[in-house]
């Protein structure tokens, strides 16, 4: 009874000191601990070959599939069935990527049926910030016709922004809420359908923020305007293709400080625009308008 009591004593008295141990081997690196390391892998060869033989008995006594175990040929088949509906299922998800992707494209040549260009599908695979803001890139260079200040666009209508530089097999895209991207012009589209000027910069929070314009002719139309509503872009710096794309919806309105008839609204794109996967290069359909489709 003595020795039993001196042996729980002890063990209680090594337990902190083995759990300061582990503590401390949790910090050492471990190319230290290497030849802890293999010492492990040795115990665990020493033991493979009971455990394995242990554990095919275990798979026999509880096998992975209960009930009745079924013909090998049945087991093929399903097998195989199952590879099929795999595959079929893959194939109806990139049907419907493409389906989504043509009703995109759709929208913006019915935005813009006089204009001239080529639709270009493109992934984002790279992404670099700096004190401008935010760039993407693409796969899509000038070997695909993608030129400098090409417009971008995202989810068919919502304007992303313009290609900076272009190599031959990659892009670089700059989204509009780029602080480098400047000032932009736009109408907020009120209820009636009239548009109501407006200029806004990013913000650098990924919104556009500016004041909409006050028309001494039409003094209600800049009251008109309210949260939701949808604002396109509306600027003879950017190229024909890009008129009427949208730049976002209104997220908040406020009296300018200076004038409170002038309301101060505050965009936001419709998507996050930093975080896009795939974007659409609207690409000159001739060499000739490459000029023209410069903002």
């Amino acid at each position: 009874m003595a020795r039993r009591a001196h042996q729980n004593a002890t063990a209680e008295r090594a337990l902190p000191g083995a759990v300061l141990l582990l503590l401390i081997l949790s910090f050492v690196p471990g190319r230290l601990l290497a030849p802890v390391t293999w010492f492990g892998d040795l115990l665990g060869m020493l033991a493979a070959p009971v455990a394995q033989p242990l554990r095919m008995v275990g798979g026999w006594l509880a096998p992975p599939h209960a009930g009745v175990a079924e013909p090998e040929e049945v087991s093929l088949l399903k097998q195989q069935a199952e590879e099929w509906r795999t595959l079929y299922l893959r194939a109806q998800s990139r049907n419907s990527d493409l389906l989504r992707q043509m009703e995109q494209l759709k929208l913006m040549v019915e935005l813009n049926p006089s204009v001239s260009t080529r639709l270009l599908n493109a992934p984002v695979i790279g992404a670099t910030s700096d004190a401008g803001g935010m760039q993407l890139q693409i796969r899509a260079g000038t070997s695909l016709g993608v030129h400098q200040n090409d417009v971008v666009a995202v989810e068919g209508v919502q304007l992303f922004g313009s290609v900076r530089h272009a190599s031959p097999k990659t892009s670089w895209i700059m989204p509009i809420t780029a602080k480098a991207q400047g000032r932009i012009e736009g109408l907020v589209m009120i209820q009636d359908g009239r548009g109501v000027a407006c200029s806004l910069a990013p913000a650098g929070d990924g919104t556009l923020r500016g004041d909409v314009a006050y028309s001494e002719a039409d003094p209600q139309a800049s009251q008109a305007v309210a949260v939701g509503q949808t604002v396109r872009l509306d600027d003879g710096q950017w190229p024909a293709s890009a008129q009427m794309l949208v730049l976002g919806a209104i997220e908040s309105v406020e009296p300018a400080p200076d004038s409170p008839l002038r309301p101060v609204i505050v965009v936001r794109p419709l998507i996050t625009l930093e975080r896009v996967t795939e974007v659409i290069v609207r690409v000159s359909a001739m060499a000739g308008d490459a000029g023209e489709d410069n903002p």
